[in-house]
């Protein structure tokens, strides 16, 4: 069965998307310097746009009985989108840990260290999850310690205190 209407939308739809990803695929190619991280940020943001464009077809697809066969690849789309862009989102992470490990108290203090490679690696995380990746990356770690250098790093600017979900730290901009 044909859907016109459906794929019109679609085609509209897809093709920005396609405009979008081969736009970000082409910035990863010449990512360098300073302009690498502003680079990564409009690649998460078109990535973020194109997700947002493919919940507008899910909904459409589910609102529409005639359109539910295609729901299933329609998820199978978004994933991969979402795929494609957590390496982006660490990779920026980790841009911010390179900038962040520079400093040379940080780089000489190995928990500080741990730290921010944790926070870059997995994202905000808490005082327990922080814990648990130092101690795996160390061999030993003491909360009272993380939370204290923690706070230092906090003091500095280095990381800041989220809140939502419980209490969690990230690396800052």
């Amino acid at each position: 069965m044909i859907y016109p209407a459906f794929f019109r939308r679609y085609e509209i739809l897809k093709d920005s998307e396609a405009n979008y990803l081969r736009n970000a695929s082409l910035s990863v190619e010449v990512l360098n310097g300073k302009e690498s991280g502003n680079q990564l940020e409009e690649i998460i943001r078109k990535l973020d746009s194109v997700l947002q464009r493919l919940e507008i077809l899910e909904r459409i697809i589910l609102g529409e009985p005639e359109y539910a066969d295609l729901a299933s690849s329609l998820k199978v789309l978004r994933f991969g989108v979402r795929a494609y862009g957590e390496p982006l989102k660490i990779l920026s992470r980790l841009k911010l840990a390179e900038r962040h490990l520079k400093h040379s108290r940080i780089r000489r203090d190995e928990i500080s260290r741990c730290i921010i490679q944790a926070l870059a690696l997995k994202g905000p995380l808490n005082i327990s999850a922080i814990t648990r990746e130092v101690r795996s990356m160390r061999g030993k770690a003491s909360r009272r310690i993380v939370r204290a250098k923690l706070q230092v790093l906090r003091d500095e600017g280095v990381v800041r205190l989220t809140e939502g979900f419980g209490k969690r730290y990230e690396l800052t901009e």
